[in-house]
């Protein structure tokens, strides 16, 4: 008898439709109040999914940057007072979006993920390019931190103030062993994708049971009240 193990959860089709609803909504809202009530939910799911200090690191952060904006249009700063406020305004509008991009990265294994997607007739010719990416992003973030600390150990980037005196030189240190790493990343990539037999021409198989299940309906109903919510708030009620 075959065996399935169990996916984790929330399915990732429920993930991906989060994403999509935070993207329009977050970028649809006039309401202040609703903006900040919409991430403070995805903030939410934040401590729940992980832990307290991820959720209060995005909570300072995103306090942070919405004071300043709303600094920046009260008092007048020649240049930055223009174009610094729209800059703001887009991370503001962008952090749930990316929050949420997060919890789906970190919680849905790469197989679970394909598998899901293959279930809404997606093609192999754009999930393996997905899959690569996926795998991809994660790994030169942090082969960038790697590159940084041998740097710093050989004295290069030590301080802002160096990195500021040769910028062109500090660039030059930096892109070319990122360059050179990143080249083996993708061959070590390419190898990984062949050894677990993606094609083109076969369907793929997965050992966890992807599907639905009453947990993931119950996501998706409380999901849809939030919405619900957030949508009366972004067209009732008015507090900033």
């Amino acid at each position: 008898m075959e065996q399935k193990f169990r996916a984790a959860k929330p399915d990732p089709r429920i993930l991906i439709l989060q994403i999509i609803v935070m993207s329009v909504l977050s970028f649809s809202f006039g309401n202040w109040t609703a903006v900040i009530l919409l991430f403070v939910a995805v903030d939410v799911l934040i401590w729940i999914f992980f832990d307290w200090r991820t959720s209060a690191k995005f909570l300072l952060g995103y306090f942070f940057v919405f004071f300043l904006q709303q600094l920046l249009q009260k008092i007048y700063i020649p240049v930055l007072s223009f174009l610094f406020p729209m800059f703001l305004m887009v991370i503001i509008r962008a952090m749930p979006v990316y929050m949420t991009c997060g919890i789906l990265i970190r919680k849905t294994p790469m197989n679970e993920l394909m598998t899901a997607l293959r279930k809404f007739r997606i093609p192999m010719i754009v999930l393996i390019p997905m899959a690569v990416m996926y795998r991809y992003i994660p790994t030169i973030r942090q082969e960038i931190v790697y590159v940084h600390e041998s740097l710093v150990m050989r004295g290069l980037h030590s301080s802002v103030w160096k990195i500021m005196r040769h910028p062109v030189r500090s660039i030059e240190h930096f892109i070319i062993p990122l360059l050179f790493r990143s080249e083996k990343i993708t061959e070590e990539l390419s190898a990984a994708t062949l050894c677990k037999g993606l094609s083109l021409e076969r369907e793929r198989t997965c050992c966890t049971d992807v599907r639905l299940e009453k947990e993931d309906f119950l996501y998706l109903f409380i999901l849809f009240i939030a919405v619900g919510v957030l949508i009366y708030v972004n067209t009732k009620l008015y507090l900033f």
